[in-house]
């Protein structure tokens, strides 16, 4: 159970507060059920609202250990293998389900090394990068304490000086 004021991750979209928790007054919304409401911390306008019996679309942000391990072991994740070039959003899709951050690096290499070879970004590609980079970064910048902009430079930076 979560408390007004904690933290979470809700979805690939970012870091979210927990601002209420309780019924909703939407026609959408059971009236029986309690609900949390959740607060971007980046976009005042954007507000989630998730049943408190079903949290799975959201998790604890991972600790500030987590995301520097996380970091490190960044060159060594792998690529995606993507045989079918038509089913390659279901496989991104498939990778990021769990929304574990491992995964979404995976997603994230796998787009930058596209992208590199073929010397252009595809939509599927630019989509993907984008909302992981944003998934990702917002996370780490939280429990990091460095601004999201400034996190591909630290990423860059860390991941140099460990080789």
């Amino acid at each position: 159970m979560l408390n007004r004021g904690d933290a979470v991750v809700y979805k690939c979209r970012g870091l979210y507060k927990v601002e209420d928790i309780g019924t909703l007054d939407f026609s959408f919304a059971d009236r029986k059920k309690k609900y949390y409401t959740l607060q971007s911390v980046e976009d005042e306008r954007d507000r989630a609202y998730v049943p408190t019996d079903d949290e799975s679309n959201i998790r604890k942000p991972v600790s500030r250990e987590e995301a520097l391990n996380l970091i490190d072991r960044m060159p060594d994740i792998e690529v995606l293998k993507v045989k079918n070039e038509k089913l390659r959003e279901q496989e991104y899709k498939d990778c990021i389900a769990d929304y574990c951050p491992e995964n979404w690096v995976k997603v994230l290499k796998t787009t930058y090394k596209r992208t590199k070879s073929r010397g252009s970004i595809t939509s599927v590609d630019r989509k993907y990068q984008m909302l992981l980079e944003h998934a990702l970064y917002s996370e780490f910048s939280f429990v990091l304490g460095i601004p999201a902009g400034q996190m591909t430079q630290f990423i860059e930076e860390h991941v140099l000086r460990k080789n």
